[in-house]
């Protein structure tokens, strides 16, 4: 399920990583920083949040700060369950049950944060998102209510699937609101979203008019993407995420 490891480390250029404590409504929550080379001609970098999965501030989602960063883009991934604490290892009990605890509502304020901070103290002009699993659904209620130029989808819920106080929200009830122009990709054995919750979605962006861009692969299960040139679904995985780079270069620079 998801990312729980790091996979294959990215060989690229040397990428600085800043940890930083992130202002928020109630505090600070732990934030990692990737700065790339500086681009060409001069100014300041695009922005891209990474938010991730249930297992938290991993090292899957390290090393994706560092190639996105390699790839021109001023990169912030904020540790969304810094108040809830750390999981013991890999444990998806333990992941599961800290998500139970976890108030969406707040993340949407932590993540408004972090593009922020991206714009006013990195001076990044434009600035993207790229959500995984619970991280994909938030990536797209984030763009129904924050001014983001560009959100990437990895297997997020268009429906919710445990709805209560900690997580009223539906990206299905929200679809009229998303402004920002949206690439998804998912698994076509991913009993867990529903294919028919991925398509509705389809269909109603499509009937707002709402710029969006979706692939199911066949044959795919949930948390599939690897940077690991051997691993099962290799090749799909370099596929999304050739196509992530090149939507972020559209839509960011």
């Amino acid at each position: 399920m998801c990312h729980p490891e790091a996979g294959e480390p990215f060989r690229g250029a040397t990428i600085p990583e800043q940890e930083l404590e992130l202002p928020v409504a109630e505090g600070t929550i732990r934030t990692t920083l990737y700065r790339g080379p500086a681009p060409h001609g001069g100014g300041a970098a695009p922005g891209v949040v990474i938010i991730h999965d249930v297992y938290g501030h991993s090292d899957f989602y390290r090393d994706m700060g560092r190639r996105l960063a390699a790839a021109g883009f001023t990169t912030l991934l904020p540790d969304l369950f810094h108040r809830q604490g750390p999981i013991p290892g890999r444990d998806r009990e333990a992941a599961m049950a800290r998500r139970a605890r976890f108030d969406e509502r707040i993340a949407l304020t932590d993540l408004a944060a972090a593009l922020r901070h991206l714009r006013e103290e990195e001076g990044a002009a434009r600035v993207g998102a790229i959500g995984f699993c619970m991280g994909g659904t938030l990536a797209m209620l984030l763009a129904a209510r924050e001014p983001l130029d560009a959100g990437v989808v990895f297997y997020g819920f268009p429906a919710a699937r445990n709805r209560g106080e900690l997580a009223p929200f539906q990206v299905l009830d929200e679809a009229d609101r998303i402004a920002a122009p949206l690439l998804g990709f998912w698994g076509d054995q991913d009993a867990g979203v529903g294919m028919d919750n991925v398509r509705r979605l389809d269909e109603e962006l499509t009937r707002h008019g709402k710029p969006h861009e979706f692939t199911i692969y066949p044959g795919l299960p949930h948390g599939f993407l690897t940077f690991d040139e051997g691993a099962p679904f290799g090749q799909e995985s370099r596929d999304a995420w050739t196509r992530t780079l090149a939507f972020f270069a559209d839509r960011l620079t």
